[in-house]
C-alpha cells in the first residue's frame, strides 16, 4: 500500500508517538488461539458515503465534485477487495484458531456490546495520529497506517491484544494485494510465538525485528538479496549499495515480490515495516511522519535478517541507503 509521507527528516519536539503493541501477555495467547475466530468483513459506512455525496452535490466546480466521487469509488473498491482477499488468505494461510466465522462490521459491534467472551476477532483498521486540537479536529487525517488486529472480542477495538502494521512496498497506488496478507500472517504468527517464548508484554513487531536481526545478521553477509528500484534512496544507487556489501543486491518489481511470496520462493527481499506515527509541535507548527524499519526477510521462511531505522537518530522513511550495507556486513545494527 502507498502510505503518504509528510516529512522525511525533521526534528521533533514534544513528541507524541502512536505505535503498535502486543498488549496480550504470553499466557493470554492459549485462550486467544483456542477460541473460534471471527473475521470481520468490512461494511461500508453509509453515513460517511452520504456525507461525501452531499459535499459532491454542493461542490462549485466539476473538479471538486470529481474528487468526492473518487473518494467514494476508492472506499467502495477497497472494501470489496479487502473482503475478498482476507477471506481467501484466512482460508489458505490461517491455521491457528479451531474455527473461522465471517461476520459484518455491524454484527461484530453487536457482539462487543453484549460483552461476549466467546470469540477472537481479526479485523482491519487505519491507525492515525489520534492527536486532536482544542476543537476536536485530528491533525494529519491522511497520515495513516493500515493494520491487522487480532484480539479477544471483549477487549474492544482500541486497546487490542495484538496489532500488526502492514508492511510497505512502492508503486501500489493505495491498493492491497493478496500477497500482503500471506506474508503478514506468516510474520504475525512468528512474532506471537516469539512473545510466548520470551514472555514479554507490549513486545512490538519493531522490537521483534530488532531482536531477530541481531540473531540472524551474520547469515545475511555474502547473500544475494533483492529490493525494488523505487526503494533506493535518491542519493544512493544499486551500484553504490553493491560496492558496500559483501553479497549482491539485485532488483525486483512489485509483481515479482508478490510472486516470490505466493510461490514460497527462497528469496531474501527488503521490506519496510511502519512501526509508529510520530506527531509533534515544531516552532509553533504541528508536524508528523510515519516511522519505518527497513528489513530483509526470507519470503519462504519468514526469517528476519537485518534492520535499520529502529533506533533513535536514524532516518525513518521507506528507502535503502548504500551506507547501511556496510553495517550489514559488520552486523553493527
Amino acid at each position: 500500500m502507498k502510505f503518504k509521507i509528510l516529512f522525511s527528516c525533521i526534528l521533533l519536539f514534544s513528541l507524541n508517538i502512536h505505535a503498535q503493541y502486543s498488549n496480550a501477555k504470553a499466557d493470554d495467547y492459549p485462550d486467544i488461539k483456542s477460541r473460534p475466530l471471527i473475521v470481520e468483513m468490512i461494511e461500508l459506512d453509509k453515513e460517511l458515503i452520504e456525507n461525501w455525496e452531499k459535499k459532491k452535490s454542493k461542490a462549485n466546480t466539476e473538479e471538486k465534485a470529481a474528487k468526492f466521487q473518487e473518494k467514494i469509488d476508492r472506499y467502495s473498491a477497497f472494501a470489496i477487495d479487502y473482503n475478498k482477499l482476507i477471506k481467501e488468505a484466512v482460508e489458505n494461510h490461517w491455521n491457528i484458531n479451531p474455527e473461522v466465522i465471517y461476520m459484518s462490521t455491524s454484527e461484530v459491534k453487536e457482539l462487543r456490546k453484549k460483552k461476549s467472551k466467546d470469540y477472537t476477532v481479526l479485523w482491519y483498521s487505519d491507525i492515525d495520529s489520534k492527536r486532536k486540537d482544542g476543537h476536536g479536529f485530528t491533525y494529519f487525517p491522511h497520515l495513516t497506517v493500515p493494520a491487522l488486529n487480532y484480539s479477544r472480542i471483549e477487549k474492544g477495538s482500541i486497546i487490542t491484544d495484538y496489532c500488526y502494521f502492514l508492511h510497505y512496498t512502492h508503486n501500489r497506488e493505495d491498493k492491497i494485494e493478496y500477497s500482503d496478507f500471506v506474508l503478514s500472517f506468516k510474520l504475525m504468527k512468528q512474532h506471537m510465538d516469539y512473545i510466548i517464548k520470551i514472555d514479554k508484554k507490549k513486545f512490538s513487531f519493531q522490537k521483534y525485528v530488532m531482536d531477530k536481526a541481531v540473531e540472524n545478521c551474520s547469515d545475511f553477509s555474502g547473500k544475494t538479496a533483492y529490493i525494488q528500484d523505487e526503494a533506493v534512496h535518491k542519493n544512493s544507487s544499486i551500484t553504490k549499495i553493491n560496492n558496500n556489501f559483501s553479497g549482491e543486491i539485485l532488483t525486483l518489481t512489485d509483481e515479482e515480490i508478490s510472486k516470490a511470496i505466493l510461490e514460497k520462493e527462497d528469496r531474501i527481499i527488503g521490506f519496510f515495516f511502519p512501526f509508529s506515527i510520530a506527531t509533534s509541535s515544531f516552532g509553533g507548527a504541528s508536524v508528523g511522519r510515519i516511522q519505518y524499519i527497513r528489513s530483509f526477510v526470507n519470503t519462504k521462511t519468514g526469517e528476519v535478517y537485518t534492520t535499520m531505522g529502529g533506533k533513535t537518530g536514524q532516518l525513518f522513511d521507506p528507502y535503502f541507503r548504500d551506507k547501511e550495507f556496510k553495517k550489514y556486513n559488520t552486523c553493527k545494527l
